[in-house]
């Protein structure tokens, strides 16, 4: 997916673009190259060192090859990523800097899909939810033979459609499509029922590209030369799913950081007022006291969110610079809310004088838990305000 810089303005057509290099090269070595994404921009240590990709579909689908010509990789055609039994597995490849972790799965079956798809959801879930950018999938590609041209309804119903249900974005690669008997007839029908049924079953999703590739290069029996090609428009397709990515989720995983710091702050609040010392005399002193202390707290806890936003600011630019635009964040997708400073308290007064006598006297006619009771509901009230400001 880092592998060369791109814009987008509009959605890309699905016709054969020719990676004519590709063809042309003798060399073993990658087609990537890396170091002209951002030149001169930005030093390679500030850019991002991971990118996580997830490859889904069923054995023979194309996946190994896909990954080849996508990222330069040489892993073993039909072999697949190494597997010991049934599961998730995961495999990391260094290149150009880049830590490359690629998942893969056991192919998708009928028998296999209920046991594949508790795990792969569960691990979207929990790495798209993540407040590091650099756990997120970064590309998740969904290969469908063009060779074969079948599609399992339950590859669409059981495995497509809840990954988009749930926001994540997918690619859908159709391999092997290189010139064939009626190839583009077969072709053009799957990018129709595909089309066809995710736009049915989640309506509410923006509907994924469905990009027809041929991965590996050679010649055909008859001597007919296959070329490669759809390999940049794959890579964009990944891109702009990323870059989309970033400005939707951040601004909620902002606002659950702000939700649990402060639910955090409420809870610690609350258990100093149950248990901190309140004088029997004075005790609007001693309740000052616990304000500070709670106050104080509560600015930690603004600190806190503005230094984990902050870095999430950092890392979502680095990946963002990967662009030709080289757009950055823009400085207002923090969502807003109100910074109360402070939990509002009794008066207390200082010095010897009357409003002393006055203090002594409504402190000997206030219990310490009368006073625990109403700080508690002062805290429970800030609490809310701050969240229901919350954008």
């Amino acid at each position: 997916m880092f592998t060369n810089s791109w814009t987008r303005s509009k959605q890309k057509n699905t016709a054969k673009n020719t990676d004519e290099p590709a063809v042309k090269s003798k060399e073993s070595k990658p087609v990537t190259e890396p170091k002209k994404e951002v030149p001169g921009v930005v030093p390679r240590s500030a850019g991002p060192t991971m990118c996580n990709i997830l490859v889904l579909g069923k054995t023979g689908s194309g996946k190994t090859s896909l990954l080849n010509y996508l990222y330069g990789f040489t892993l073993p055609v039909g072999a697949g990523l190494p597997k010991t039994g049934k599961g998730l597995h995961e495999q990391i490849l260094t290149r150009n800097g880049i830590a490359y972790h690629v998942f893969d799965t056991w192919g998708i079956e009928a028998d296999s899909l209920p046991e594949w798809r508790k795990e792969v959801l569960g691990l979207v879930t929990a790495r798209n939810t993540s407040m590091q950018i650099r756990e997120w999938f970064h590309a998740v590609y969904y290969c469908f033979s063009a060779n074969t041209a079948r599609i399992e309804e339950a590859e669409v119903k059981e495995v497509i459609v809840p990954l988009l249900a749930m926001g994540c974005k997918v690619v859908i690669v159709l391999t092997n499509a290189e010139d064939g008997y009626k190839k583009a007839e077969k072709i053009e029908g799957m990018q129709q029922y595909l089309r066809e049924e995710l736009q049915k079953r989640v309506p509410f999703a923006r509907m994924p590209e469905v990009i027809p590739v041929s991965s590996v290069a050679g010649e055909t029996l008859g001597g007919d030369t296959i070329v490669r090609f759809g390999r940049q428009e794959v890579l964009e397709a990944a891109r702009y799913n990323l870059t989309e990515d970033i400005a939707v989720r951040l601004p909620a995983i902002y606002k659950a950081n702000l939700r649990a710091k402060l639910a955090a702050w409420k809870e610690r609040s609350l258990l100093l007022l149950a248990n901190g010392k309140i004088s029997f005399v004075l005790n609007n002193n001693s309740a000052k006291q616990l304000i500070d202390l709670i106050n104080y707290d509560l600015l930690n806890t603004f600190g806190a969110v503005d230094a984990d936003g902050d870095r999430l600011e950092k890392e979502a630019n680095a990946y963002l610079l990967l662009s030709d635009e080289k757009k950055q964040m823009d400085k207002r997708w923090r969502p807003a809310f109100r910074r109360l400073s402070y939990v509002k308290g009794y008066e207390y007064s200082k010095g010897f004088s009357l409003s002393l006598a006055k203090d002594i006297a409504a402190g000997l006619m206030r219990s310490s838990q009368s006073i625990r009771e109403n700080l508690s509901r002062k805290v429970e009230r800030t609490h809310k305000e701050i969240l229901d400001s919350l954008q």
